[in-house]
């Protein structure tokens, strides 16, 4: 039966006269536009992408909105003919368009008038007879527009499954021209993108009439459920036993279609199988191709560098005082000119900073090309603080680009490789088997790789556990330091850290050393961190604001990072009658969520907002190297950082940590994450809430590396095997030969 309580959707016309609000990240916008019977009108919904001069026709309602009056609420929009010529050449001038600028607009606009459009759209080469207009500047013309017409087609075609606009843009970014057609040829393609899960490629896979013994979508339900629940556990590889009894749940049919689908994503390279013995691993076995591949590139690579022959290394020539060095430290040091791949491991204040600081000194001295790096920018920029010597990214170190579509393309590989004599990778737990891969694929004989890290921290956000991989290689040398020294030893945030990560009882009451412990109710947990950010840890530690990094395990509730950073924000930065550019006030505290490198940002760098402009929607971030206009998407890859999850503050370091410590968020509190937050803290560090939980979450082990299931350790050992002819006879040193 009809519903009759729903009006029937209107239809609006008109220009885009200026964007009152745009969120990138949920495509939800509001526009002001000259509507053609009407006047000016506002209206709101999926329009964040709509450009000042965009004709459109928008479908939806007339509602009236508290904040802005009058509003037609838009369920989509089409792309509609520029009726006004002034119109077009403030579209053509937008950022949508880039080389075009108002110069070539105007010139365009007066050559073609309002035909123009038409021309763009079916014979793009005529705009090359333009002055300044190049063939490369006509195509991307002409790309740009085709691009504008099908995004609200695709948003329109993706609304049915409660798909939103963001998904939209995506799709037309990874897909092109075909984007709308896959939606009907192969919708499963778009479980490729962010936010898409099966649910949502099967309804339209349903739409579009494929049936469920379709190869396609048997071939993608396997590949993307294997791809999934090697994502959210950190695994590179599954048992084909295990994806069989767990795939029926996702495809129906039981277990022969599920075999069939494995067999069809097999036969098309969607998945990779091994049915040959290796280590304990089952047989067979299954992975995603690029997980699968960037392991064997680390076995293979970790293979190439130990066996060439290290003659001629300079590192060979470095001198110093070992007195300055523990027996341990001095180990790690000689490990290095030893061994092309080594590792230096250990807990809070057993020196490898200070190991690694006279490394790279003696390194330098004797003339080896040395490069630092680390995951994070956050990290790197601790790096070359403590040790004097610049220090960058992996993925700058890299020359990392963006791909079109998806992830990166690397300047530095085996066909290009790395200049240096000695790279020194510290927080190496952070990195995931793809920056592994991508690290290792550029090193070539006779360079040294020293990996720096701490196994017992949070595993990498992506796949893979490279450093605990590595640490049971017995191939690959490893020094481990324990002993921790004097003046780390009379810091309780160093002790608590031990304490915590032996699984013991570490208990804070009241004030212990600088560690504090500040009971809390959940509800009141928000306003009393601001008040310790805002005034108490600046006058106690006698330092700034900005030295002290909130940290909490969960995104949600009462006492999580959302309402810990909108708590921060309303006591260190209030809006109040500012007007704000996508969403960012000058003065607010944020962080990079994704590697920019074309204008040099690093995900996880944090940075201040020293300026917006908000006829532009430019909104400028001091960051640690310096100020970088950002302006578009690219706002959409900035969170506030007022507040970090403890995930996030890996890699760095602050003067004072608080950490919020609430039973509302026992879920997450587990020995890895606590001890990681823990050593972020370098003076001082305060738990709020319920420090009593040290406790259970000492005892808890949660998801970390030990829980991953990889193929890299058992890759290695078939290395060394194959080498020596007997697994373990290689020349190796280990934890076990270091003095403790």
């Amino acid at each position: 039966m009809e519903n009759t309580l729903l009006p029937a959707p209107e239809r609006v016309a008109g220009e885009v006269v200026y964007v009152v609000y745009a969120d990138d990240a949920s495509g939800f916008g509001v526009v002001s536009m000259d509507e053609d019977r009407d006047g000016a009108i506002k209206a709101s919904g999926p329009l964040a992408s709509l450009t000042p001069g965009q004709a459109v026709t928008l479908v939806g309602r007339w509602t009236e909105h508290p904040k802005h009056g009058r509003t037609f609420e838009a369920d989509f929009y089409e792309l509609a003919t520029p009726r006004t010529k002034k119109g077009l050449k403030t579209f053509l001038a937008s950022d949508r368009f880039p080389g075009v600028g108002d110069a070539i607009a105007e010139r365009l606009v007066k050559t073609f008038g309002t035909g123009l459009a038409e021309v763009i759209a079916n014979q793009p080469e005529r705009l090359a007879g333009v002055t300044g207009v190049s063939t490369a500047l006509a195509g991307r013309i002409h790309g740009s527009w085709v691009s504008a017409g099908l995004l609200p087609q695709v948003v329109q075609l993706l609304a049915a499954v409660d798909l939103g606009p963001a998904v939209a843009r995506a799709a037309v970014k990874r897909f092109g021209d075909e984007a709308a057609e896959m939606l009907t040829t192969d919708p499963y393609a778009y479980l490729s993108l962010p936010g898409v899960r099966w649910k949502h490629a099967d309804a339209l896979g349903r739409a579009a009439g494929i049936d469920d013994d379709d190869p396609r979508r048997l071939a993608a339900g396997a590949a993307g459920f294997l791809r999934g629940a090697c994502w959210r556990g950190g695994h590179t590889v599954m048992a084909e036993e295990e994806l069989l009894a767990r795939l029926p749940s996702a495809l129906g049919g039981g277990i022969d279609r599920a075999r069939l689908a494995i067999d069809e994503a097999v036969d098309n390279g969607e998945i990779r199988r091994e049915d040959q013995p290796l280590g304990d691993l089952p047989v067979p076995r299954v992975s995603p191709p690029p997980l699968h591949d960037a392991e064997l590139a680390v076995a293979d690579r970790i293979r190439v560098l130990t066996d060439a022959d290290g003659s001629g290394n300079p590192l060979r020539n470095a001198e110093g005082n070992d007195d300055k060095l523990t027996d341990e430290q001095a180990h790690a040091v000689e490990a290095v000119s030893d061994h092309a791949v080594t590792i230096l491991t250990g807990g809070p204040g057993t020196g490898k900073t200070f190991a690694v600081t006279e490394l790279v000194r003696r390194a330098t001295a004797a003339g080896a090309n040395v490069a630092l790096c680390a995951p994070t920018g956050r990290a790197a920029k601790r790096l070359e603080e403590v040790t004097g010597h610049a220090a960058t990214t992996v993925h700058r170190l890299l020359e990392a680009r963006p791909e079109p579509g998806e992830g990166f393309v690397f300047g530095r590989t085996a066909d290009n490789p790395l200049p240096h004599d000695l790279v020194v990778a510290d927080e190496w737990s952070m990195a995931d088997v793809h920056l592994a891969a991508a690290l290792l694929d550029a090193l070539a004989p006779p360079s040294h790789l020293l990996l720096v890290g701490d196994p017992d921290q949070l595993p990498p956000v992506g796949p893979g556990a490279t450093l605990r991989d590595l640490l049971a290689a017995r191939n690959v040398p490893v020094t481990r330091l324990t002993k921790v020294h004097r003046q780390a030893a009379q810091s309780r945030i160093v002790t608590l850290a031990h304490e915590l990560n032996a699984g013991g009882e570490p208990i804070v009451v009241g004030r212990d050393g600088d560690v504090f412990a500040v009971p809390e109710r959940t509800p009141a947990i928000p306003a009393r961190i601001a008040e310790i950010v805002a005034e108490r840890a600046p006058a106690y530690f006698d330092c700034t604001p900005a030295d002290v990094q909130v940290l909490a395990p969960m995104y949600r509730g009462a006492a999580g990072v959302d309402a810990l950073n909108t708590a921060l924000k309303e006591r260190l930065n209030p809006a109040g009658t500012r007007r704000a550019v996508s969403g960012w006030h000058e003065g607010d505290r944020v962080v990079a969520t994704r590697n920019d490198p074309e204008v040099d940002i690093a995900n996880g760098d944090i940075g201040e907002v020293a300026g917006t402009d908000a006829k532009d929607g430019v909104v400028s971030v001091s960051f640690p190297q310096g100020i970088v206009e950002l302006s578009g998407d690219r706002l959409n890859h900035l969170a506030p950082a007022w507040c970090l999850t403890v995930h996030k503050s890996q890699g760095g370091e602050w003067p004072v940590v608080v950490l919020v410590l609430d039973r509302s968020q026992m879920s997450m509190l587990t020995r890895e994450l606590v001890y990681t937050a823990i050593t972020r803290a370098r003076r001082g560090l305060l738990l709020v809430g319920d420090a009593g939980l040290l406790v259970p979450a000492a005892r808890r082990v949660g998801g970390g590396m030990a829980a991953r299931h990889t193929t890299l350790s058992a890759r290695l050992a078939a290395n060394d095997a194959g080498a020596t002819g007997a697994q373990g006879d290689g020349d190796t040193v280990d934890e076990e030969g270091q003095e403790a």
